[in-house]
C-alpha cells in the first residue's frame, strides 16, 4: 500500500516536471527550460529533475516524447470525429493542432533537433516517423488512389509544418487559415486529376 502511494507521488512529480518543462520549451525553446525555471514553474525541487531524468537532456527527451504523444493523440481524435473523412480532414486536424498554444513546441525546438550532435535528434526523428505513419495509415484508409502514400505523408507533414513555422516567424503577414485552405485546394485538385487519369 505504501509503495503504491510512493509510486503515485513519483509519477505525479514526474508529470509536473514534464508539464512545466513542456510549457517553458513551448514559450522559448530548450534554453528557456533551465532546471531552475522548471523547478520554479513546477514548484518541485531542482534535485527532482536529476532524480527522475538524470539531467536536463533527459528531461528534454521526455518533453519531446510527451509533445509528440499529445500531438498524435490530438490529430487522431480529430480524424475520428471528422464528419467527412479525407485528405482535407487530415489537413484540418493538423491546422487545429497548429492553433493550440502548446504546438509551438514543435517549432521552438526543431532547430536543436536538427543538429547532428543534439541529444534529442534521435528521439525527435523517431517521433516524426510515428507521426508520418499516423498520416500514412489514415491516407491509405481514406484515399487509396493516392499511390505512394508514404511520400504524400512526408509532403503533407512538411507543408503543414512549414505553414506553422512561417506563421510563428511572421504572424502579421502569414494567414494560416488562408495557407491551409490553399493547401487543401492543391491536394483536392491533385486527387481529382489522379482519379480522372486512372478511370
Amino acid at each position: 500500500m505504501a509503495s503504491s502511494r510512493k509510486r503515485e507521488i513519483s509519477e505525479e512529480t514526474r508529470r509536473r516536471l514534464v508539464d512545466a518543462a513542456f510549457e517553458l520549451a513551448s514559450e522559448g525553446g530548450s534554453t528557456a527550460m533551465s532546471i531552475q525555471a522548471v523547478a520554479e514553474r513546477s514548484q518541485i525541487s531542482r534535485g527532482s529533475v536529476a532524480w527522475h531524468f538524470g539531467s536536463k537532456e533527459g528531461l528534454l527527451i521526455a518533453v519531446v516524447d510527451n509533445a509528440f504523444a499529445w500531438g498524435i493523440g490530438f490529430i487522431s481524435n480529430r480524424l475520428a470525429e471528422a464528419a467527412h473523412p479525407g485528405v482535407e480532414a487530415l489537413i484540418e486536424a493538423n491546422f487545429a493542432l497548429m492553433t493550440q498554444p502548446k504546438s509551438r513546441i514543435f517549432s521552438t525546438i526543431l532547430l536543436e533537433a536538427l543538429a547532428n550532435d543534439s541529444p534529442i535528434r534521435t528521439t525527435y526523428a523517431a517521433r516524426y516517423v510515428e507521426l508520418r505513419s499516423t498520416y500514412a495509415r489514415y491516407l491509405r484508409s481514406v484515399a487509396p488512389q493516392i499511390g505512394d502514400v508514404d511520400a504524400v505523408a512526408v509532403a503533407l507533414l512538411g507543408s503543414t509544418l512549414g505553414i506553422n513555422i512561417q506563421y510563428h516567424l511572421d504572424p502579421a503577414r502569414v494567414d494560416r487559415r488562408s495557407a491551409v485552405d490553399a493547401l487543401e485546394r492543391v491536394y483536392a485538385q491533385a486527387l481529382a486529376r489522379r482519379r480522372a487519369t486512372s478511370s
